[in-house]
Order: structure tokens, then sequence, then C-alpha cells
């Protein structure tokens, strides 16, 4: 388990904001686009930057973990990062990348862990569909309770292939460590189905996170931005099959056939990742560059937003949330995307206390 004291020596106690009782630190700056991080058991903390490379934050000292080829444009390049459910006994780093030898797609690798370094290992999954505007790549990877690797796919502005099962494209995908199709998979079996699918109709998903009490999995995810319509983004609970009606079905719907979301911004609030942190769920939001605080009611199946409150802004885009080992929340800015206006220090990796 990582320590405090030992990710503490790389903060640079720099008190920036407050915000519902939360204290914001800059733990590293000079970033470049920092799509995800993963925390080491040894005090290190790796950070997934868009062009391509893996970052080791350790002691104060930044370093290039790994440099991995990918095709870096629009939304794609390296984007998800997770440590195997039993590193370092199982000594892999996995990574969601953009690549365009031998045709463009989306695919999810893992690296060996060297200690300073990682060194590719192999694919573990190919064929996430990509397209040449780089948009809609999906990308977030995350290990659930089961020890189950969970992937969120884009449907790279080909809306349909959030409804066709024979695309992993607009879905939630979830597999072994090995990359094989996770057993119990709800559509194991079924003909003209990829059997790494999970749930369907879904648009563009950045984020995963699980209940800490019922283990239920929460998704946040992008609307649309034109092509049907603006806004209607979304935090929806995953369900093993369930169908969450893109492009049938923009926010809620109250169709039958469909799942409606938990929340919706009927106005906008593009989110990145979301996490839950002392019994509220709280998402990072890019175009609306705060995190916001989501008070949830109710009970396993039965959940409801009774309150949403900004619990941090004035950083710009914001787009990893995550609890790390030492009990704080992490965030990350993403303000040198080519959608923010960068700022003397960007990208940031800040810590909430």
């Amino acid at each position: 388990m990582l320590s405090r004291r030992r990710l503490l020596l790389g903060l640079l106690g720099l008190g920036l904001s407050r915000a519902q009782g939360l204290k914001a630190e800059e733990v590293v700056g000079g970033l470049e686009v920092p799509w995800a991080l993963a925390f080491l058991p040894d005090g290190g903390m790796l950070i997934a930057e868009r062009p391509g490379r893996v970052r080791l934050f350790r002691e104060g000292r930044l370093s290039t973990y790994a440099e991995l080829s990918v095709y870096h444009r629009g939304e794609s390049g390296l984007l998800g990062l997770a440590l195997h459910p039993r590193f370092p006994r199982e000594p892999y780093v996995y990574a969601y990348r953009t690549v365009e030898e031998g045709g463009l797609r989306n695919q999810v690798v893992r690296l060996r862990h060297l200690g300073e370094r990682g060194v590719l290992d192999r694919v573990v999954l190919d064929g996430i569909p990509a397209r040449p505007h780089g948009l809609h790549s999906g990308g977030r990877i995350a290990f659930g309770p089961d020890g189950m690797l969970y992937v969120t796919t884009g449907e790279v502005y080909e809306r349909e292939l959030a409804q066709d099962l024979a695309s992993l494209g607009g879905k939630v995908l979830r597999l072994t460590p090995e990359g094989e199709p996770a057993p119990g998979n709800p559509f194991l079996g079924r003909r003209g189905a990829r059997p790494e699918v999970y749930s369907l109709g879904h648009r563009n998903p950045q984020g995963l996170a699980w209940h800490p009490k019922t283990g239920e999995l929460f998704s946040s995810e992008h609307g649309p931005s034109g092509e049907q319509g603006f806004g209607h983004d979304e935090v929806n609970v995953v369900v093993p099959g369930g169908n969450y009606g893109w492009p049938r079905v923009v926010g809620r719907g109250n169709d039958p056939r469909y799942r409606d979301p938990l929340y919706v911004w009927p106005e906008g609030f593009p989110p990145g990742n979301l996490a839950f942190f002392r019994g509220d769920l709280y998402v990072a939001g890019l175009r609306g560059q705060a995190l916001l605080r989501l008070v949830l009611e109710g009970e396993r199946g039965r959940w409801r937003v009774s309150r949403v409150e900004t619990a941090l802004s004035g950083f710009g885009r914001l787009r990893e949330v995550q609890v790390g080992p030492d009990g704080a929340l992490y965030v990350t800015t993403s303000n040198r995307d080519g959608r923010g206006l960068p700022r003397p220090g960007d990208d940031r990796v800040l810590r909430l206390l």
C-alpha cells in the first residue's frame, strides 16, 4: 500500500483552492494531456499522457516509464491505464491506445513492469473501432471487484455501431486479465455477438467506478454535440446486457427497451472519469471545467441524485479523478488537449483532501 508519507514527498505543498471543504495541492505539473493515473505500491504514480508517454512520478522526480507508438489525433492516442489486480505479483500495467500500423484501430495492451520502466509485453485486445478524425474512442479501462478488466469504447461517430453486437464500438467490454471474454458475460454464445460485450448503446463512455458498498458499476458518458441535438451528458448505472439507447434515445427516453441514465445534464457537462469519495460520487468535467459532487440517495438498483455541488473549479478542463491509496482524491487537468486554454504549469495532477 502506498504510504501517505511517500506520496507527500512529491507534493509541492501549494494550497491552490478550497471548495466544499476540500483543499487542492499540486502534485506535479508540466504534463501533456494526462489521461489516466495508476498508483504503484512502492509509492510511485504512473501517468498516461495522450501523445504516447507513460510517466513515472516518484519522490518528487518525474521520469519517462514507457513510450508507446500511438496515433495521436483528436481524442485518440494513449488513454486509459490500469494495474493488474494482483500487481506486483503479476507485474503488468494495462493501457488503451490508438494505433495506425496495420490499420487504424484502438487496442488494449499490457506492459511488463521493470521497476523504473515498463516494456510492451503483448496486445490484450485488438480491433476496437477508430477513425482518422480520432473522435469518440472511449478509452477508460479499470479492473472491477471481480478481478475482470472493463473497457469503455466509443462509436467513432458511426452511431449504429453502438447497437451492433457484432462490433466492439459503443460498448462497455469485460475481459479476463489475459484478454479473453470474461466468464458470465451476457452475450457469450449468442450467434453474431462479440462475447466481450458487457453493455451496449453507448456513445462515448469516459469513466468507470464501482459503488464501494454494493459493487454496482457506474459510468460517465458524453451526449451529442450537434449531430442529434446537444448536451444530455450522462451518468449511468451499468448492468450486464443493458442497452443504454444510443442512438435511439438521447438522455432519458422512458422507453422500456432501453435503460435510462441515473443523471443527465440537459445543457451539457461533458465528463471525464468519475470516482466514489467519502460516500459521494465525484465527476470530472471537461468543457464544464469543474469537479462535481453528486449526492446519492436510495439503495442498490434504486439510486437517485438528490443534490449536485461544485467541489472544485478554477483549473480549467478536468479529466481524471481517482482515489489514491492515501485516501485523497486525485484529479488531472486537460488544458493542453487542443480544446482548453493552457496556463503556466499545465497540465497538472492535483491532490484533494
